[in-house]
């Protein structure tokens, strides 16, 4: 990580030209010098290995930007980036901007995976993306290659999974944690200049650099959020945008993982519990369906280390309960203990019995297994260090401690799919202090282009209703929804012709289906492409079609009211 003063690099560095902040009413037209970079071959941390079909079209290189843009004080930080130049320069039409998600999801592997897939695809459009755009990324600020931050430990919590025990002494252990990394992650001296406003920046950096009026956009999940921000602070900038399973940019971090909450539990409902609730004597429950019901009531601080909203199958859920009721009952105090009473019959079918009994035995080994004495990271030091640091600098906390308690109360009995990971993170950014990012002004991404989301129907990641509110907000917004479809991230992940060319040609052209509609559809994935059978014939084509009424959702359902 290198965090530069000027007064050192005179030599090297651009001048900077202050952005007007999208907290103004009016929209940034402030002309920079445009940076100049080195290009290079990409150190594997940043994409890993240079893949042979990309060869030298594959660069990586190094910005020196201002830690903060918009009042910059001569402190700067080098940021990386990366890019796939166009295979067939004398056709260039341009540059494509990609992020990954996350916040924290490093874009180098993915990126260069997917302009690989685009040289070598089938697909028309994806040729031509590959041909003749330039496909690049900005390393998100606090990554390897950007400034990167460590400051989360990858140990386990000292205190318990918070759905299961919100009592005082346990409640205030929590605190103290979240006190402790909201100080570690903020002793870092540009730890508060890693948000989203920011890196747009970054992005504009890259933009003058390359020399192009205009740039392109696609962004996967949060990525979404990135280019809602990009376009409010440079519209005129501003070219063709592909949201794909995107963040709801129209509310704040607390409000969208709230939605995840409630979606993720209504399709626990819907998928796992309501088979067994109609059917309990199949699954082991005798002819009651109140036992499920008091089953569920058991998973205490044991069952909250599963994560139950990830059970699609109730076969899965029902394992789980019966391990409840097994521990709550006999309290064993080893997996030799549990495994023995695991031998007895669960269910009256020998057939559903086995399957029980097999998916207890591994959820019993999973519970038994110590805690790690070792950091374990989800994504990487780096990538949650992000993670958290960026909503906290990104939007102020809106509610206090004993709302925020209130609410787990509230959310720990209504909802199975709570973990209470998003708690710890809301009292890390409300112990974290207010935000360093200005607010974005939604008004000026209606003077965008019009752009397209991707949304899958049963998506509990980033729901639905969020796509829908997005849709209501920006008249320039439209929707390509994918029903019988629960995937977060599709363009490039499925093999459903009808969204991968419809995406594909967005992107390289600009041209939408001729539905008459701003909400169009395709009918499921067709699976992954990675279980396509090589020289299997591609499904055909078939274009969107118009949906005539916007798609709605349920209102949510706590598990109590079945």
């Amino acid at each position: 990580m290198k965090i530069l003063h000027l007064a050192a690099h005179v030599a090297c560095l651009p001048l900077f030209a202050t952005a007007l902040s999208p907290a103004h009413a009016s929209v940034n037209n402030v002309t920079a010098a445009a940076p100049r970079i080195a290009w290079r071959p990409c150190p594997d941390a940043w994409t890993g290995p240079t893949s042979p079909n990309l060869g030298n079209r594959l660069k990586c290189g190094s910005m020196s930007a201002p830690l903060d843009h918009e009042a910059p004080d001569g402190n700067v930080l080098e940021i990386g980036v990366i890019r796939v130049s166009a295979a067939v320069p004398a056709l260039r039409e341009g540059t494509i901007f990609f992020h990954a998600g996350g916040p924290g999801a490093p874009p180098g592997t993915l990126m260069q995976s997917i302009a690989r897939a685009w040289t070598d695809s089938d697909v028309p459009y994806k040729r031509r993306l590959a041909e003749r755009f330039d496909f690049v990324a900005v390393i998100p600020r606090g990554l390897v290659g950007s400034g990167e931050l460590r400051c989360v430990t990858g140990m386990p919590p000292s205190y318990a999974p918070l759905p299961g025990d919100l009592g005082d002494a346990n409640w205030n252990l929590m605190l103290s944690e979240a006190q402790t990394i909201a100080d570690a992650c903020s002793a870092p001296s540009h730890a508060r200049y890693i948000n989203t406003e920011q890196h747009v920046h970054d992005m504009d950096m890259l933009r003058r650099a390359l020399g192009e009026q205009r740039i392109h956009f696609y962004g996967i999940s949060h990525g979404s959020l990135v280019g809602a921000w990009y376009a409010s602070v440079y519209p005129q900038h501003t070219g063709r945008m592909l949201w794909d399973s995107g963040f709801n940019v129209t509310r704040d971090y607390t409000a969208a993982l709230q939605s995840a909450i409630v979606a993720q539990h209504e399709a626990l409902v819907r998928n796992a519990l309501t088979p067994i609730h109609l059917d309990p004597a199949r699954y082991g429950f005798g002819s009651n369906p109140g036992i499920v019901i008091e089953a569920i009531d058991k998973l205490r601080v044991l069952m909250r280390k599963v994560r139950l909203s990830a059970m699609e199958k109730p076969v899965e859920l029902a394992a789980a309960l019966h391990f409840a009721n097994l521990w709550e009952v006999h309290k064993p105090a080893t997996l030799d203990a549990m495994l023995r009473l695991l031998r007895h019959p669960l269910a009256p079918d020998p057939n559903m019995d086995a399957r029980l009994r097999q998916l207890a035995n591994t959820l019993a080994e999973w519970v038994y297994t110590p805690a790690s004495t070792t950091p374990r990271f989800q994504s990487g030091p780096e990538a949650d260090s992000v993670r958290i640091v960026v909503p906290c600098n990104d939007m102020p906390s809106m509610r206090s401690e004993d709302a925020i308690r209130q609410a787990a109360r509230e959310d720990s009995r209504r909802y199975l799919s709570m973990t209470g990971r998003e708690v710890v993170d809301e009292i890390i950014c409300l112990r974290w202090g207010p935000p360093t990012a200005r607010p974005m002004v939604q008004s000026n991404i209606d003077q965008a282009p019009t752009f397209l989301m991707l949304q899958s129907e049963a998506d509990t990641s980033t729901p639905l209703a969020g796509a829908m509110d997005m849709l209501d907000r920006f008249a320039n917004a439209r929707m390509l929804l994918v029903r019988n479809s629960k995937e977060h991230g599709l363009f490039n992940f499925t093999r459903s012709p009808c969204i991968e060319r419809t995406a594909a040609r967005y992107l390289a052209t600009g041209q939408l289906p001729e539905t008459g509609s701003r909400v169009f559809a395709c009918d499921g994935t067709l699976g992954n492409p990675l279980e396509g059978i090589p020289g299997e014939p591609a499904p055909p084509f078939v274009e969107p079609v118009a949906m005539t009424l916007p798609p709605t959702s349920p209102p949510p359902v706590s598990h109590d009211e079945l």
